[in-house]
């Protein structure tokens, strides 16, 4: 009776996500942004209570099916698979029963890196350029309101436009990612709450823990950095912005250790508030802080410096 109630919710699930996958590339507006946000959903809700068999499962025929759908709408197969990805990932963090910090971290990092990958494809594999869309959107208008003798900008601008542009996308994609994962996160909470499924709530910052596969990353995108890109390029620039971003998880470890030295010290709340954010500004203003506090949250993470505090 429990398999056929596993299956017949299976069933359910993945043609939820067949569904939403289907809202987002026939380009309905507003339906297919919300598609767009929930598509991860019912493959994560059927990983967090069956366990990363079931999910593994479920996603794999679902795939199966949308890409069916993107041959025929958009040719771009990985973005489904991208999404049923995600959705796997964060419910299996959430059925391994997972720290609020470590599904937090997931949700920020997966999404990012999948539309970094989807980027790359985008412009590599299919030569499809975003950016080039962008341009011509802007002389289509140009040309447009010359026609009707209006003056718009000229080709300096849209030049400057597009180089910031490039400039910018990892960072936008950073950025989209990073909200992406939060939004993300706050509706599984509404879906816990919904289903009765039992969740860790984000402790106190002084308890926050990262996992330590944020040390993998951290040293790939460090040697990542150290192979020769073309100055400019999406790689080089990808790169560098996940090299940051584990550098921040890094930092938020050191700062999270050095509340939970100075609470385990019996130090006051107004001194651990004051000595936070002096290092923060510190941080601001001297590179060396900012090292100093990396190694701090990087030797937690790997010695787990605050478990002996409890010894």
């Amino acid at each position: 009776m429990e398999d056929k109630k596993v299956v017949t919710r299976g069933i359910i699930n993945g043609l939820l996500f067949v569904l939403l996958y289907t809202l987002l590339v026939t380009g309905i507006p507003l339906i297919n942004t919300l598609a767009f946000i929930a598509l991860p959903l019912p493959l994560l809700y059927i990983t967090a209570v069956y366990g990363l068999k079931t999910g593994t499962m479920v996603a794999s025929l679902a795939t199966v099916a949308t890409v069916g759908l993107s041959l025929v709408f958009s040719s771009i197969i990985l973005v489904p698979v991208c999404f049923a990805l995600i959705g796997v990932l964060v419910g299996y963090y959430q059925y391994m029963r997972k720290s609020a910090v470590e599904r937090i971290a997931v949700f920020i990092i997966a999404p990012f890196l999948s539309l970094a990958m989807i980027y790359v494809v985008i412009e590599g594999l299919y030569d499809v350029s975003i950016l080039g869309a962008v341009r011509e959107t802007l002389v289509e208008t140009q040309r447009l309101a010359e026609s009707f003798a209006v003056d718009v900008y000229d080709d300096a601008f849209i030049r400057e436009y597009m180089q910031m542009l490039q400039n910018m996308m990892p960072f936008l994609l950073l950025v989209f990612g990073t909200m992406y994962g939060f939004i993300l996160y706050g509706l599984s909470t509404l879906m816990y709450k919904r289903v009765g499924i039992q969740y860790d709530k984000l402790p106190a910052f002084r308890n926050w823990q990262f996992p330590k596969y944020i040390i993998a990353f951290y040293f790939l995108f460090m040697l990542l950095g150290f192979i020769s890109f073309e100055q400019g390029s999406l790689m080089a620039s990808i790169s560098l912005i996940g090299f940051n971003i584990f550098s921040i998880f890094l930092l938020i470890q050191g700062l999270s250790f050095i509340q939970t030295y100075m609470y385990d010290k019996k130090a006051s709340k107004a001194a651990i508030v004051i000595v936070t954010i002096g290092l923060v500004l510190l941080m601001l203003v001297m590179q060396l802080t900012i090292l100093f506090i990396k190694i701090i949250g990087l030797m937690d993470l790997m010695l787990r410096l605050r478990d002996r505090l409890k010894e």
